[in-house]
Formats: structure tokens, C-alpha cells, sequence
């Protein structure tokens, strides 16, 4: 049983080296360690190269974006799992060792296993995922019944605490899309629907989120941009078009609609998006009016988007409830009830 550790990496110089050592210290080796340089302009490349020598194989293409970076590293890696790490983050000494134990374990039709992150802040280490968002596993490894639930609400299984079956990827063509944000998102889509999750209790890697990051950080830049619609637009058509329409339909609608209204913002009105919202079924009153609206153009959206501001003054809305036990079914049903 073979692992590749693949980090994409772009203008991190002055970062990858805590994830490189990270992974060079594992108490069970990875098999290879692949750095994908996606067009970085700072030295980067040439850094890895000089401080590690035959240790790590550096790949350098054209700036293309994370997916590009990922894609070309599991095409060119050898191992039967595939290991993400962010190139700003690292992994717990065990994590290797820890994962591929789990792996044994795991029948076939398991394709997703992952570990816990503990997230760390300017004030230092903080809560696991699992622990701020409310999951709890018992066993080693547990096994779920439906891989949807710990893909949303949340998306528990991050790439750079999971091991993953390259000839999944490769099966699904993930990280295709040409998404620069979310592709973790639709990739995590795209195994679920076909595919078992599993889980191991263990902290496996360390999620930094220190300031000093976000200037550059893509998931900071990209919260709420177009990719970021773009890839639940797509993951919440896979789950449809795979055979479960309700709850899914309304929020595909719910996310055309928050799509539409960026690209209002933006300069343009695209009235065939407004339509699509009802492309699988989610019909609904605010559908039908957010429709109407759309077909005014930019200046029906503003109406649109005044009098929402003025329903928050007026209207306190709920709040999703994420809990151990029924987070998912409470999170889908404010959702609906919402939109």
C-alpha cells in the first residue's frame, strides 16, 4: 500500500518549509513527496529544490490555479493514496502511519478516509473541526452510512487531513473544473456520490489561519466569489442527477439565485442563470419573485437586495443548528424553510 504526498504550492516560499519538514518526519514514510509549483514568481521552486535535494520532485507549470496544481500532481504520482497537504499548513508526525492503519482496514468502496484538524489562530492552537463543529468518532475507523453527512453542511474531510484513492480521482477526472476556490468542495461531491467516507479520531494535521496568511490565502480571497457558487451550483447538481432531488433542488436554487445576484454586482444580469434555478424542480415563491426581479435586469436585483435588508432589520432569521446527532436533517430543514 503506496502513499503520495502531493502540496500545491504558489509564492510560498517563506512557508513551505514547515510543510515539507511535516511530512519528511512522519514515523512511517510516504512513499513520495511531490511539490507542485503552479508559476510561483518568488523563488519558491528553486528554494525546494536546493534545501531538499532528491527528497521531494518538484513539478513547475504555468500559474493555472490550486486545481490545476492538484490534477497535475495525481496524474504524475505513483502511490495508491493520494495525501494532500497545503503548503502553509503540516501534519502530525503519526499521520502518515495513522491513515494507512485506517486504510488497511477499510474495504474497498471506501475511497475518502480523513482525520481531525486542530485549527490554529494568532493566539495559537485552538478547538479540532471535529470538536467546533460537532463530530464525533468512536470508532477506528468509522465507517459512514451516508458519505453526504460529513460533506454537508460541513465539509469535514479537508484534503490535507485525508488520504484518498488516486484511481478515484483519476475515475471522476476531479479537480477538472478549472475552479481556483471550492475545487476541494466539488472533488468531496464528486467521491460521495459514489463512494464511502471514513473517519479516524486522530488529530492529523495542524489548519493555520494566522493573519499573516490571509493577504494571500485563496480560501480567504475567494469566500464568497464566484467559484465559491460556482462549486456548490455543481456539487448540489451530483447529488440530484445521482439520485436524490429534495433537499438538494432547493438549495441548487437557493445558490443560482446567490450567484445571480453577484454577478449583478459585477456588472451583469445573466437571465438564463435565473432561470436555471428551477432547473431540477426547486420551485418556490421566492424563486418565482427573485425571477421576476431578475428579468428587470441590475436595477430589479437592487429592489430586490433593499428589500431583503430591510426583512433583516425587521425579521430576525434563524440560525442553522449544528449538532452531533442531527445537525445535518436541522441544517437542511432552516435552510429549506428559508429559501
Amino acid at each position: 500500500m503506496s502513499v503520495s504526498a502531493i502540496i500545491p504550492t504558489f509564492n510560498r516560499r517563506s512557508y513551505i518549509r514547515r510543510a515539507i519538514d511535516s511530512v519528511l518526519a512522519q514515523t512511517v514514510p510516504v512513499d513520495e513527496l511531490i511539490v507542485v509549483d503552479d508559476g510561483s514568481t518568488d523563488g519558491t521552486a528553486e528554494y525546494v529544490e536546493a534545501q531538499y535535494g532528491y527528497k521531494v520532485r518538484v513539478l513547475r507549470q504555468e500559474n493555472g490555479g490550486v486545481s490545476a496544481a492538484r490534477r497535475r500532481g495525481i496524474r504524475e504520482a505513483r502511490g495508491e493514496w493520494i495525501a494532500f497537504l497545503d503548503s502553509d499548513d503540516e501534519w502530525t508526525c503519526d499521520r502518515n502511519a495513522q491513515l494507512l492503519e485506517a486504510a488497511r482496514r477499510v474495504p474497498a468502496e471506501v475511497a475518502w478516509i480523513f482525520g481531525d484538524l486542530r485549527v490554529v489562530t494568532d493566539r495559537g492552537d485552538g478547538l479540532t473541526l471535529f470538536e467546533k463543529y460537532g463530530l464525533v468518532v468512536t470508532k477506528y475507523p468509522e465507517i459512514f452510512a451516508d458519505s453526504l453527512t460529513v460533506q454537508f453542511p460541513f465539509q469535514f474531510g479537508l484534503l490535507q487531513g485525508s488520504f484518498i484513492r488516486r484511481s478515484v480521482l483519476l475515475q471522476l477526472d476531479c479537480f477538472s473544473a478549472g475552479l481556483r476556490t471550492g475545487e476541494d468542495l466539488l472533488a468531496g461531491f464528486q467521491v460521495a456520490c459514489g463512494h464511502r467516507f471514513a473517519a479516524i479520531p486522530s488529530v492529523v494535521g495542524r489548519y493555520f489561519r494566522t493573519s499573516d496568511l490571509e493577504a494571500s490565502s485563496v480560501v480567504v480571497n475567494g469566500m464568497y466569489g464566484p467559484d465559491h457558487f460556482r462549486s456548490r451550483i455543481m456539487s448540489f447538481a451530483l447529488v440530484i442527477e445521482s439520485g436524490r432531488k429534495r433537499p438538494w433542488n432547493m438549495l441548487y436554487a437557493s445558490e443560482v439565485r446567490d450567484y445571480c445576484k453577484l454577478m449583478a454586482q459585477q456588472g451583469a444580469v445573466p437571465r438564463s442563470l435565473a432561470i436555471q434555478q428551477f432547473r431540477y424542480g426547486g420551485i418556490s415563491a421566492k424563486g418565482i419573485a427573485f425571477m421576476c426581479a431578475a428579468m428587470l435586469g441590475r436595477r430589479g436585483i437592487r429592489i430586490w437586495n433593499s428589500i431583503a435588508e430591510a426583512r433583516k432589520k425587521h425579521v430576525r432569521p434563524a440560525q442553522p443548528t449544528i449538532t452531533q446527532k442531527n445537525g445535518f436533517r436541522s441544517y437542511i430543514q432552516s435552510v429549506t424553510e428559508k429559501h
